[in-house]
């Protein structure tokens, strides 16, 4: 059911709409990235195989319902696929209008809405498939969207630093779990900018997170030449680059790395024809203009959540 609904959600929007799937399930199903304007929109997908007399029954505990804003998309799923219409209603006017009980001293919620019903209080939240992806947008996909997805496709690149890109994913992912108030997501499929997006419990505000690698090298006095592709950089207040540094000998990240506001990149980058070029030497005694950034990998999850709370 899930996969379905971020299936219809891509297509419809043509790309417009971009899915962050969680890598610890605790009570979102998605997090989808709304690329016209920014916004980051949490959701939840209950699916049924059948209507019980014409309805779909569906029933979630109250410790899920976790975000007053979060959308839930629900409805049936068939051998043919996706039933002709789908509930879409946020969290807060569900409990509304749902059915409060408990079930084994357990606070749930229950629905039961009809595809056809010209009575029941869930018809204006009923969705017709096809326009699943305009409910989220707002309106219409807007026609370059595809074009642009197409523009961003990049080339290959070498063995060494495809491998070395998802183990600095891999270390980003790892140190943001270990902050409890963070829930941790990744897009599916990737196509954007934010390559990690965190969720504070709390603030249910959001951090998203390009990661960038590279190795220090004599060449280059020690310092590590990270690249970051003008063609894909789209600036966002809620989007940093977390740009970390391979100590090969060592087979670890330095421990020191830089967290730059996407916005404010164009200012520290070094200029380099269809890229900027973040020249990273970790622990230099050299000042340079990336100092303010550097931070200790170690603090990446404390930062993230301190992000979520302020912006």
């Amino acid at each position: 059911m899930e996969f379905r609904v971020w299936t219809e959600l891509i297509q419809q929007s043509q790309g417009a709409l971009h899915v962050f799937l969680p890598l610890l399930d605790r009570g979102l199903d998605a997090v989808v990235h709304r690329l016209t304007d920014g916004e980051y929109i949490p959701l939840q997908v209950k699916g049924r195989t059948s209507a019980v007399n014409g309805f779909v029954e569906i029933v979630i505990p109250a410790s899920e319902l976790i975000d007053d804003r979060a959308l839930i998309i629900a409805g049936l799923l068939t051998a043919e696929g996706l039933g002709p219409k789908l509930l879409v209603v946020d969290e807060a006017t569900f409990k509304s209008r749902a059915s409060r009980s408990f079930v084994q001293s357990v606070e749930v919620y229950a629905a039961s809405f009809s595809m056809d019903s010209a009575t029941s209080h869930w018809r204006p939240y009923l969705v017709p498939r096809e326009r699943l992806g305009e409910r989220l947008l707002g309106s219409p996909p807007p026609i370059p969207a595809l074009e642009s997805v197409e523009e961003t496709v990049l080339p290959p690149i070498d063995r060494y630093a495809r491998w070395l890109g998802f183990l600095g994913e891999a270390e980003v992912v790892r140190r943001l779990a270990e902050n409890p108030e963070l829930d941790v997501f990744r897009p599916f499929p990737d196509l954007e900018m934010v390559e990690v997006l965190t969720r504070n419990r709390i603030t249910h505000r959001y951090c998203g997170l390009q990661v960038k690698t590279g190795v220090p090298t004599e060449a280059h006095d020690g310092e590590a030449r990270i690249p970051i592709r003008k063609a894909t950089l789209v600036p966002a207040p809620t989007t940093n680059i977390a740009a970390l540094a391979w100590i090969a000998e060592q087979r670890q990240f330095a421990d020191e790395f830089l967290l730059i506001p996407t916005t404010e990149l164009v200012g520290v980058a070094v200029e380099g024809g269809a890229h900027l070029f973040l020249n990273f030497h970790p622990h230099s005694q050299e000042r340079t203009r990336l100092d303010p950034y550097r931070r200790a990998l170690s603090d990446l999850g404390q930062l993230a959540e301190d992000f979520c709370r302020s912006h």
